[in-house]
């Protein structure tokens, strides 16, 4: 009786056991379910966590009228998860060149003239150095090469700067490439003022110098101020000049400047003209720049509008094309084909991946 009594205890004992043990069990197999959404997850978001690219974009010279454009491209693309870009005024678009085909910067304001001779290794900066590492973005701003003299110096054309204390653009600026090339082509010769934009514009005002250049889309706010401090006058290129000069300068085009862009002067002005835009180098992929012409043409375009007033109504996919002697960008050729333009063969880059 005691054999079976101590059988039925032990059995109690061995079956408490046994359910206890499937007890405490039960937590450790929910404890493991439930950790594994929280796992997969953490994965989803590692996947979906974008690297934000640190830049700073060459912009142009503060007193420029295209700064404002320029800082207003930083806020618009810095809202991408991609790119977060700080605005730096530079010492023109010749310097801002040099400085992409050295690596110093990754995106930069360019103008048309210098893109081309860059890339081509042609022009008095970069003959027999072409340099294909880069791509264009976007042409946004007709830029012509104004050329401004002094009222009260009695000089009225081209000819008359010859042997005159002259400033030809600012130090690293196309506006001085250009000048330089496309007098002597004309064989006239002045005492060359070499300076930067605002030590120019304090010696025009000081009566060192007789006159100027600058390159922007009218009324730009240097000559604004130049005319403000001593009366000006814009210099006109003939017919035939113009002609000659872009012969033998190819990245050249003209342009005119319309009467009345800045007081006192109330006639049309032809002269050379170049288009300011926006380059980069290779490390841009396609994707990204697709998104960056979204962000500037659709999702954020009324920021840079607000900015630079002088182009909201400029028509940019339209420009760019008629601006580009270089290849664009394979994101810029995806989203112009998308819009329903035909970008010319040329233009379109190897690396261009078309989307269906």
């Amino acid at each position: 009786m005691k054999k079976v009594l101590a059988f039925l205890i032990a059995a109690a004992m061995l079956i408490s056991a046994l359910a206890g043990c499937g007890s405490s069990s039960q937590p450790a197999a929910q404890s493991s379910g439930s950790a594994a959404p929280a796992e997969s997850a953490s994965q989803s978001e590692a996947e979906e966590e974008v690297e934000t690219r640190y830049l700073t974009l060459s912009a142009v010279a503060a007193s420029s009228g295209l700064f404002p454009y320029c800082v207003a491209i930083g806020d618009v693309l810095s809202n991408l998860p991609e790119l977060e870009i700080t605005v730096a005024e530079s010492g023109g678009n010749v310097a801002n060149t040099q400085e992409l085909r050295v690596g110093e910067v990754s995106i930069a304001n360019c103008i048309s003239n210098t893109d081309y001779e860059s890339y081509t290794g042609t022009g008095s900066t970069f003959e027999g150095d072409p340099f294909t590492d880069v791509r264009i973005l976007w042409y946004y701003e007709a830029t012509p090469i104004q050329i401004f003299v002094a009222e009260d110096t009695g000089i009225e054309n081209l000819e008359d700067l010859d042997g005159q204390n002259f400033n030809p653009g600012g130090t690293g600026t196309a506006a001085a490439v250009v000048t330089h090339e496309a007098l002597d082509v004309l064989g006239i010769h002045p005492n060359y003022f070499e300076a930067a934009q605002a030590d120019a514009g304090d010696a025009y005002a000081n009566r060192q110098i007789v006159g100027a250049v600058k390159t922007g889309s009218a009324p730009d706010s240097y000559i604004v101020q130049a005319n403000t401090n001593r009366p000006v006058k814009l210099i006109n290129y003939t017919d035939e000049q113009l002609a000659t000069v872009t012969a033998a300068i190819p990245s050249v085009t003209t342009g005119v400047v319309p009467a009345n862009s800045y007081e006192g002067v109330d006639y049309d002005v032809q002269t050379l003209s170049t288009y300011n835009g926006i380059q980069v180098d290779m490390s841009f992929s396609q994707e990204l720049v697709y998104k960056m012409w979204k962000a500037m043409w659709e999702d954020y375009a009324d920021t840079w509008k607000t900015a630079y007033v002088n182009g909201a109504n400029n028509n940019i996919p339209e420009m760019t094309l008629q601006a580009a002697k270089t290849p664009l960008h394979a994101g810029t050729v995806q989203y112009l084909t998308e819009l329903g333009y035909d970008v010319p063969e040329e233009l379109i880059p190897e690396e261009y991946v078309p989307v269906a």
